[in-house]
């Protein structure tokens, strides 16, 4: 399968790599092309460069997905069907949407979100972009409205906690620690009884008096979450594993990139989930180099004219060999990709690629391929 087909076929694309490497433009730049032909798409991104989320037209610290205009969209030809937005990550927003999503009534949401606690854990949560990437891709994946989703993800050693996070959280919640501050966690033995109140000692003492009956109060709204919070971890590990899902690996010719890229290979591989290949970004390999010096010497008729044309034709040179050695190193990641993997390249466009057309046109240029 191309990377056009993979925009067209899949629900979830999953964009990993170092930072530095373009992965977030990348992102942006696919999802600019499965709208357009005719999906309806999220890009969800990570702190996006200034220039970047101007052209997206990307609201900072939005509650809800900004949509990019079609006017924008299409503005080189007719309007089509397809419909992009896009939002960037924000961990406490995220948080309060999983909230409201998975209390019974907006009076419970209201009564967790009000607590003082919350405030606390809320913060310590929002302190993992990885958690709140996995959240918002499972929210977004349940509510059904988008086609495709395409996930930039924290820089590749953290996208492994990404696909953690939501079971670590999990954990964190399990009934057998929090049941010491439920207010009536049906255990009456008085060894229970006697640990639930040395618990509440130690809290007062370090946290003030009333501090144990806050948690318990906090702990008896919020407890209806916890088997929902265990659920959806283990529903968004089905879907990231599932024919639906790919997940890319973006790179450079940066001898550290590359070294992320191939840990990031082994370890989706070794978790059993979907590696689509690589997009080799930054590189000269889709370059064909230049030769200014047949198209010169005809008009070379004096030593400044020739000396003109030598030192064009040294820096084609060195340009061409950079080519050659990138096309060399695409064709090795290349080799032992799984079935139906790719390896493609990305043009250099430079700070071209920040501006919408520019995402318009390295789209385009993925898509193609």
């Amino acid at each position: 399968m191309n990377l056009d087909g993979m925009l067209r076929d899949k629900r979830i694309l999953v964009l990993c790599g170092a930072g530095g490497v373009g992965k977030t433009t990348t992102a942006a730049a696919l999802g600019v092309a499965a709208a357009r032909s005719g999906r309806k798409v999220l890009v969800l991104t990570i702190d996006p460069a200034r220039r970047l989320a101007e052209a997206m037209g990307l609201k900072e610290n939005g509650a809800e997905p900004t949509s990019v205009p079609p006017e924008r969209l299409y503005a080189d030809g007719p309007r089509g069907e397809g419909r992009l937005d896009v939002w960037m990550l924000e961990p406490r927003i995220v948080f309060e949407r999983m909230v409201r999503r998975m209390s019974a009534t907006e009076s419970a949401a209201r009564t967790i979100l009000e607590h003082r606690l919350y405030r606390f854990l809320s913060e310590l949560v929002a302190g993992v972009q990885e958690y709140a990437a996995a959240e918002a891709l499972d929210g977004f994946i349940a509510e059904g409205h988008y086609d495709l989703i395409v996930l930039d993800t924290p820089p590749s050693r953290h996208a492994l906690d990404f696909l953690d996070a939501p079971g670590r959280l999990s954990r964190f919640l399990d009934e057998r620690i929090i049941s010491l501050f439920g207010p009536d966690s049906g255990r009456t033995g008085r060894l229970w009884q006697g640990a639930q109140a040395l618990v509440g000692k130690v809290l007062d003492g370090i946290f003030g008096g009333g501090f144990a009956q806050e948690m318990r109060s906090f702990v008896a709204a919020f407890g209806g979450l916890f088997a929902g919070i265990r659920l959806h971890a283990d529903r968004l590990r089905e879907h990231l594993s599932s024919k639906d899902a790919a997940f890319l690996l973006v790179t450079s010719p940066e001898a550290a990139a590359l070294r992320e890229a191939t840990f990031f290979q082994e370890a989706l591989q070794a978790k059993g989930l979907p590696f689509a290949g690589y997009v080799l970004n930054r590189s000269w390999a889709r370059d064909d180099g230049l030769a200014p010096a047949a198209a010169l010497k005809p008009h070379a008729n004096n030593a400044a004219d020739t000396d003109a044309v030598s030192a064009l034709e040294h820096l084609a040179g060195v340009e061409d060999a950079r080519a050659t050695a990138h096309r060399s190193l695409l064709a090795r990641l290349a080799e032992g990709l799984p079935r139906g993997a790719l390896a493609i390249a990305a043009p250099d466009a430079g700070a071209d690629l920040e501006d919408f057309r520019g995402l318009v046109h390295l789209g385009d240029a993925l898509t193609v391929v």
